[in-house]
């Protein structure tokens, strides 16, 4: 008795499947594509409860920023010298400190003393010196995307706050203030950046609404001091110009300075422009650089600000080490 073997179309003669990421709708009997849109419209309602929803949480989020805001004032006083914590306030369990503890660190102290880096550091400095410097330092990497520039530290050096305004009744972004001490690169006392959310959901694409999302971001301008711009530099380059007819003379080299515009932080306060117009079409180059601007102050406002304290010590990237050896210690095991 022969069998019947029932060939399916998409299997190729190598016996591999094609692949078909989705039936192409068009192709349906009417009555279905019609029943498709129904789902659309059903599916649109899921859309406006999600826009509810995140409006609820903008709510709760402007409660409670206004206690964040009181207790980032704490921490400013701190940092800024203003108030000396005692007692209870410096109580804090995993860093108590014995006898030993004390002796060892009174003998590094001495040691430390004529290191570069420590030496803002004595007993009578006052508060915490380049808190925020230290603290982006340590972001710069795995959450600035390395865009402290070598030319910035100094500049940095005097940044002695950050805070963030959270923009209501609608949630339609949020700003980041970077307050800086009087010092010799510019005169800004406080540096700017600004970022539009879209909250609801874009009119040519609704269905792919995904909560709010930052579509613009806009920065200030930096008013420097003279020679001070550490965006730019100023560089001599060599030309050729050539003779004048009938002179007979060679081609007389020209010395011209020209501007070369620098790798650096504060290029964060320039983000490319884009009118936030879905229809716009943006290159690859400006998409990229929107896509890690966004980022960075996604990072700002939800990691470094809230947790500056563990960016300044080092130890919001512990934890991911102690991950990182956790998951190796697995796989070693998995392969045994």
């Amino acid at each position: 008795m022969t069998d019947i073997v029932e060939v399916n179309d998409s299997i190729n003669s190598d016996g591999d499947g094609d692949f078909f990421p989705a039936l192409d709708v068009s192709l349906l009997p009417k009555s279905v594509r019609d029943r498709v849109k129904a789902l659309k419209k059903v599916q649109f309602e899921t859309i406006k409860v999600e826009e509810d929803y995140y409006k609820e949480v903008h709510d709760l989020d402007l409660k409670y920023q206004k206690k964040y805001d009181d207790i980032n004032a704490k921490r400013m006083k701190i940092i800024g010298g203003k108030h000396e914590p005692t007692g209870d306030e410096i109580d804090w369990p995993s860093d108590e400190e014995t006898e030993e503890d004390v002796k060892k660190d009174e003998d590094l102290s001495e040691k430390l003393k004529g290191m570069k880096l420590y030496k803002d550091y004595q007993e009578d400095s006052k508060g915490i010196p380049k808190f925020w410097y230290h603290a982006l330092k340590t972001a710069n990497v795995d959450v600035l995307a390395d865009t402290i520039a070598p030319q910035d530290e100094p500049v940095l050096a005097n940044l002695v706050d950050i805070t963030v305004e959270l923009k209501s009744p609608e949630n339609t972004g949020f700003t980041l203030s970077f307050h800086f001490k009087e010092n010799d690169w510019f005169t800004n006392s406080v540096l700017t950046k600004e970022y539009e959310l879209r909250s609801r959901h874009d009119p040519e694409c609704p269905l792919e609404y995904d909560g709010p999302e930052i579509f613009r971001s806009k920065g200030c301008k930096i008013d420097w001091k003279e020679g001070k711009d550490v965006t730019n530099k100023q560089v001599k380059v060599k030309t050729a110009r050539s003779p004048k007819k009938g002179t007979g003379k060679g081609n007389k080299l020209v010395v011209q300075e020209k501007e070369m515009t620098l790798d650096s932080f504060f290029n964060f306060f320039s983000p490319p422009e884009v009118t936030g117009d879905s229809s716009e079409v943006l290159d690859e180059d400006t998409k990229t650089a929107l896509a890690i601007d966004f980022d960075i102050g996604y990072s700002f406002k939800e990691k470094i600000i809230p947790r500056a304290v563990l960016y300044f010590t080092g130890e919001m990237f512990e934890d991911e080490e102690d991950e990182e050896d956790y998951e190796d210690v697995d796989s070693d095991e998995s392969d045994v």
